[in-house]
């Protein structure tokens, strides 16, 4: 902190030290709140991990807050996201340490290999009709609407038109065109 023209302020470090002030006075009362939901949810996460997890979000959100009220509320509702959206950190964290094992995996029998082989046959068509008709494309346009739904990942009608200024119609037009065309060489292969 440091006393300027206008008095005392709070270095730009977002909510940091209030949120660090109110998870030190009041990690009972907190703890008590992410067990309810993860007992509720029926979760195994540890709840220091949902609440660290919570922390290390909100201090990089970038978000001025002073008030102790809006800091708990933040907070709080963090907590609830990183249990209960699967895309949350703690529970991508949890699916990777869930899967962990200390025995060594040991096929019983030929099926679950067999099984592997054909998914691992299909992903390889998959990528070879993918490469296919990357290659068949003259379009300019074309080419660059699927470098960009395949290479840069933007697989969403909303996140394709934000990325090209465009609407969200066409956009999704773009992207079902594309699956079209991919679905079609494939059942021709």
């Amino acid at each position: 902190m440091f006393v300027g023209k206008f008095g005392l302020r709070t270095l730009s470090n977002g909510m940091r030290p209030i949120l660090d002030k109110y998870i030190s006075a009041h990690y009972k009362e907190i703890r008590k709140y992410t067990n309810y939901f993860l007992v509720r949810m029926k979760s195994t996460i540890d709840a220091d991990a949902v609440i660290n997890n919570s922390f290390l979000y909100l201090c990089n959100i970038g978000v001025e807050v002073t008030d102790p009220g809006k800091v708990k509320a933040y907070l709080l509702n963090t907590i609830k996201m990183q249990i209960l959206w699967s895309t949350s950190l703690t529970n991508r964290q949890e699916k990777v340490t869930a899967t962990d094992s200390k025995m060594p995996i040991v096929m019983e029998d030929d099926t679950d290999l067999w099984d592997k082989i054909r998914e691992d046959m299909q992903y390889q068509n998959n990528m070879a009709v993918i490469d296919i008709y990357r290659r068949g494309i003259t379009d300019k346009i074309k080419l660059i609407v699927f470098q960009t739904y395949f290479d840069k990942g933007y697989s969403t009608a909303r996140s394709m038109a934000e990325y090209f200024k465009i609407p969200v119609t066409s956009a999704h037009y773009w992207i079902q065109e594309i699956k079209t065309d991919l679905k079609q060489l494939r059942d021709e292969n």
